[in-house]
C-alpha cells in the first residue's frame, strides 16, 4: 500500500484523468456471447463489440487446489473497443450477425454518418484471438474517419503473489517497427505526480493516460506479473501508443492523508491510428491479433514480431547481454526436464542444477585446483611478504615468480564464482517471470515462485522484516557455511573468516523472502559442492605423500 504522510485534510482525492475521454451512457440493451476452446472462455458484449471478460480455465486463481480459475474482468475498460469514432464506442450497440460458440463471432453496426463496421472474431487453439474489422463507407460522398484508438482491457495486479521490493510487476510494453521492446512500467507512477503538479491538484489523480513515445509501434502489451494482453495490428502497425493506468486509494487517504507515491492497481494500453478518408462505398479492412493469457515463453516465442518480449526478460536482468540469453536457455531446459523427465518443477530445478554443474565442471574443477595450490604455497608467500615488506615492488615480482614456478593463476580461484553469477542472475529472472512455477509444489512447499511461509509469526522481526518461517533459506545458509569450510582458502585468514560470515548472512537476507525455487537451486548447488569436496578429500587420503 502507498505510504501515507500527514497533510492538510482532503475530503477525497481528486478524480482527475489526464486526456481520458468521457464516454456517453449506454442506450442500447446489452447481449453477452461466449467463445471457448478449453484454454480460455471469452465473453463479448454487443456494447462496442468488445471483450468484457476472460476466464483462463487452466490457471487457478489462488493457492488452494480447489480455487476457481483466473478471471480477468475487463468491464472497467473493455478490450477491443474503439474510441474516437462517433457511433462505434464502448457503449454503442452492435447487432450479432453470426455466433459459433466454438470459435467465430460476427457483429456489425452502422453509424448515423453512414459508416458500417463489420467485426469478425475468431478464437484460435489457445489464447490467440483474430479480429477482422471492415469499415465500409455506405454514403455517396467521401467520409472522414477521424483519428481513433483501439485498446486492450484493464489488467489488474496479480493478487496471489506479493510485490518484491524494487521490482516492477505491472507495466505496458511496446515494440517499434525498428528496435527492441520498450518498457513503460517505470514511467507510469511518475505520470501521476506529473499530472498532479501540472494541474496543481490537491492529490494524485485516480487515473492517467499518456503517450510515452511519438514513434509507431508493431504491438502493445498490458501485463501484470504472470498474465498479459498483447494487441498487434496487421500491416505497418499503429501510428501511436497510449498508456492508461489506475491507482489504489488507501483507507488512510480516504480519511484525509496524502500519498507521496502512486501504487498501480491496473493498466491498459491503446493503439492509435491517424484519420482516414474513405471514398463512396469504399471499404477499409484492418486485422488484429489479440493474445490474452499467461506469460508463457513457450507460447509467446512462437508468435511473430518478437512478442515474447512481453515476458520482461530484459527489464528484470542485470548484464542482460549475458543473462537474458542464459535465462531463456534455462527456462527451456527447465520445461524440457519437467515435460520429458520428471513432472515436478522442484525435481526439475534440482536436475537443472546438476546439469549446470556438469557443464561447468571443467572450469570449476580447474578453479578449485588453483585454490588448493594457492593454499599449499601460503607459507612461501608469508616468507616473501616478510622478506620484502619494505619494498612492495620486489614483493610483487617475487610473488609473480612464485606463481609461475608453481603454475598457479592467481585469479583462477575466482572462476567458480564468476561462472555461477550469470547463471544465478538468469535463474533469478526465470523465477520472477516463469508462470510454470506459479503454485508449483515440491515436498512441503506449495508454491516455488513464492516464499514457503510455513508458520506465520504474527509480527515482523525488527530490521529483518521477516514475519514467517521459511526453511529452505536456512538450509541454504547452513550448506553454504559447510561448503565454504570445506573449500581450500588462500590469503589473509582473518579476511577468510569474515567472508565465511558475511557471504552466508548476505545470501540469507537476500533470499529469505524471495521465491523458494531460487533457494532450492542454491541449496542444491551448495550440496553438490560439499559432495565434490568430500570426494576429493577421500581420494587425497589414498594418494602417496
Amino acid at each position: 500500500a502507498p505510504a501515507a504522510e500527514e497533510a492538510d485534510p482532503v475530503a477525497e482525492p481528486a478524480d482527475v484523468t489526464a486526456a481520458v475521454e468521457a464516454e456517453p451512457a449506454a442506450i442500447a440493451p446489452e447481449t453477452l456471447v461466449t467463445l471457448t476452446n478449453g484454454h480460455v472462455v471469452l465473453q463479448f458484449s454487443t456494447h462496442g463489440a468488445s471483450l468484457v471478460n476472460a476466464t483462463l480455465v487452466r490457471y487457478r486463481d489462488a493457492l488452494p487446489l480447489d480455487s476457481v480459475p483466473v478471471e480477468l474482468d475487463l468491464r472497467g475498460r473493455s478490450a477491443l473497443a474503439y474510441s474516437g469514432i462517433s457511433g462505434l464506442g464502448e457503449t454503442d450497440g452492435f447487432e450479432i450477425v453470426q455466433h459459433d460458440e466454438a470459435g467465430r463471432l460476427v457483429m456489425e453496426r452502422r453509424t448515423r454518418e453512414g459508416l458500417l463496421l463489420r467485426r469478425e472474431v475468431s478464437l484460435g487453439s489457445n489464447y490467440l484471438v483474430t479480429v477482422r474489422d471492415a469499415f465500409i463507407n455506405n454514403t455517396g460522398a467521401n467520409l472522414d474517419v477521424g483519428q481513433h484508438q483501439i485498446r486492450t482491457g484493464l489488467i489488474p495486479q496479480e493478487h496471489a503473489h506479493e510485490d518484491f521490493a524494487g521490482m516492477i510487476n505491472m507495466g505496458v510494453d511496446s515494440q517499434p517497427p525498428a528496435g527492441s521492446v520498450e518498457n513503460w512500467g517505470a514511467m507510469i507512477p511518475k505520470q501521476f505526480k506529473k499530472v498532479r503538479d501540472e494541474q496543481e491538484l490537491a492529490a494524485l489523480p485516480r487515473e492517467v493516460s499518456f503517450r510515452p513515445s511519438p514513434k509507431p509501434v508493431n504491438w502493445v502489451a498490458a501485463k501484470n506479473k504472470y498474465f498479459v494482453q498483447i494487441l498487434m495490428p496487421d500491416g505497418d502497425g499503429a501510428d501511436w501508443l497510449e498508456v492508461f493506468a489506475r491507482r489504489d486509494v488507501s483507507p488512510a487517504e480516504l480519511a484525509g492523508a496524502r500519498v507521496k507515491d502512486a501504487h498501480i492497481a491496473s493498466v491498459a494500453a491503446g493503439l492509435g491510428f491517424n484519420a482516414q478518408v474513405l471514398g463512396p462505398s469504399e471499404p477499409y479492412v484492418r486485422t488484429y491479433e489479440f493474445y490474452i493469457g499467461p506469460k508463457n515463453y513457450g507460447i509467446l516465442s512462437g508468435l511473430s514480431h518478437g512478442r515474447e518480449g512481453a515476458m520482461g526478460f530484459e527489464e528484470n536482468a542485470y548484464l542482460d547481454f549475458i543473462v537474458v540469453p542464459t535465462a531463456k536457455i534455462l527456462l527451456r531446459l527447465l520445461n524440457g526436464i519437467h515435460d520429458h523427465v520428471w513432472a515436478n518443477y522442484g525435481v526439475a530445478i534440482i536436475l537443472l542444477t546438476l546439469i549446470v554443474k556438469i557443464v561447468f565442471w571443467p572450469i570449476t574443477h580447474k578453479g578449485t585446483e588453483s585454490m588448493r595450490r594457492m593454499a599449499a604455497i601460503q607459507p612461501l608467500m608469508a616468507e616473501i611478504r616478510e622478506k620484502h615488506k619494505d619494498n612492495p615492488q620486489k614483493m610483487q615480482q617475487a610473488m609473480m615468480a612464485l606463481y609461475k614456478e608453481h603454475k598457479i593463476n592467481p585469479l583462477g580461484g575466482c572462476l567458480p564464482m564468476l561462472v555461477q553469477i550469470p547463471v544465478f542472475f538468469a535463474l533469478f529472472v526465470v523465477l520472477r517471470i516463469a508462470i510454470e512455477l506459479r503454485f508449483a509444489e515440491f515436498l512441503w512447499i506449495g508454491d516455488l515462485s513464492a516464499p514457503e511461509r510455513l508458520i506465520e509469526f504474527g509480527f515482523a522481526i525488527p530490521l529483518l522484516g521477516w514475519d514467517a518461517l521459511n526453511i529452505l533459506p536456512l538450509l541454504m545458509t547452513a550448506t553454504m557455511i559447510i561448503q565454504m569450510r570445506l573449500s581450500p582458502t588462500a590469503g589473509d585468514p582473518q579476511q577468510q573468516k569474515i567472508m565465511m560470515i558475511m557471504m552466508p548472512a548476505m545470501m540469507l537476507f537476500f533470499l529469505y523472502n524471495f521465491a523458494s525455487g531460487l533457494a532450492l537451486y542454491w541449496t542444491t548447488q551448495n550440496t553438490l559442492m560439499i559432495v565434490q569436496q568430500l570426494l576429493y578429500k577421500q581420494r587425497q587420503k589414498h594418494k602417496p605423500a
